[in-house]
């Protein structure tokens, strides 16, 4: 299958490592990434200071995708949220559907054909599917415990239709026992990693984070595997600070993107996968699998 590869703001200036595994995983199974260099802010981060602003930004990323007539892949949890919601609008709110043709006329862009807005998660799962990633492995995670963080973007709203189930989700669940491993549920599993609060308290924030990770920690989990660029920023990096700040003992704990560790199973080097920009202790996992 062929994608409009979209990588938002955040991965492209600070988490490198999402790009570098998707565009070695992705293209392996199949999926064919074709570059989006038109493209712009989703919106997301001024949809508060601006409703208007933000449904203009995000139309204008539909609409340019919508005229290549393909599939639009968002690797980001906040992207995939904010363009899904502004299709939505689009297509239940007519009138204000005019108001960004209207807009948008003034660019020369053409706001008719919608794209499915994809997300990593459902490439991989609904479009490669399970099986086709377990024939690809060539590594397997028998002996690892894998706690699945969705981030609460994949889950909230629910009012229009989600990349996974916002009660039970599964999906990340269902490629790890595919590739060998084990999973399991632990409290407040949905909730917020904290990203989403930074800007506005980064004390709270940090605590937040704290208690996820100290959570999943004492319920003996060897990897946390998330594909949100903000959720991966929190668990990932912010270990020691949010020991810190919060006051809580824990075990640090591998942290990676599920692409990481799709292409690890697959037979890629650390290196090949932006491995070596992990800030949490991925040695750790990399010598269960028996990588060097």
């Amino acid at each position: 299958m062929r994608c409009l590869l979209y990588l938002g703001c955040h991965i492209p200036t600070k988490q490198y490592a999402y790009e570098i595994s998707a565009r070695k995983v992705l293209p392996a199974l199949g999926v064919e990434l074709m570059e989006f260099r038109e493209a712009q802010c989703c919106g997301l981060p001024i949809k508060q200071a601006s409703v208007e602003a933000w449904l203009y930004m995000a139309s204008r990323i539909l609409a340019l995708a919508g005229s290549r007539g393909l599939p639009l892949l968002t690797l980001c949890n906040g992207c995939n949220t904010s363009l899904r919601e502004a299709a939505h609008v689009l297509k239940t709110r007519p009138e204000i559907k005019e108001k960004m043709k209207e807009a948008l006329r003034e660019e020369g862009i053409a706001l008719e054909r919608m794209p499915k807005v994809r997300h990593t998660i459902e490439v991989l799962y609904d479009d490669v599917g399970v099986e086709r990633i377990k024939q690809a492995a060539t590594r397997s995670l028998k002996g690892l415990k894998v706690a699945a963080y969705y981030g609460c973007h994949l889950v909230r709203p629910r009012h229009y239709p989600r990349p996974v189930d916002p009660e039970n989700p599964v999906k990340m669940e269902e490629i790890i026992e595919a590739l060998g491993g084990s999973t399991g549920d632990y409290p407040d599993k949905l909730g917020c990693c904290g990203a989403m609060v930074l800007s506005f308290s980064a004390e709270t924030a940090v605590k937040i984070a704290a208690s996820k990770l100290k959570t999943i920690s004492e319920m003996g989990f060897d990897l946390i595997v998330t594909s949100c660029p903000y959720c991966f920023e929190m668990l990932d990096s912010k270990q020691e600070v949010a020991k810190s700040i919060s006051g809580e003992e824990f075990e640090s704990i591998p942290v990676m993107y599920l692409t990481q560790l799709i292409g690890l199973c697959m037979g890629f080097k650390p290196e090949e996968l932006g491995l070596y920009l992990n800030m949490s202790p991925v040695d750790e996992v990399l010598e269960k699998l028996g990588v060097s």
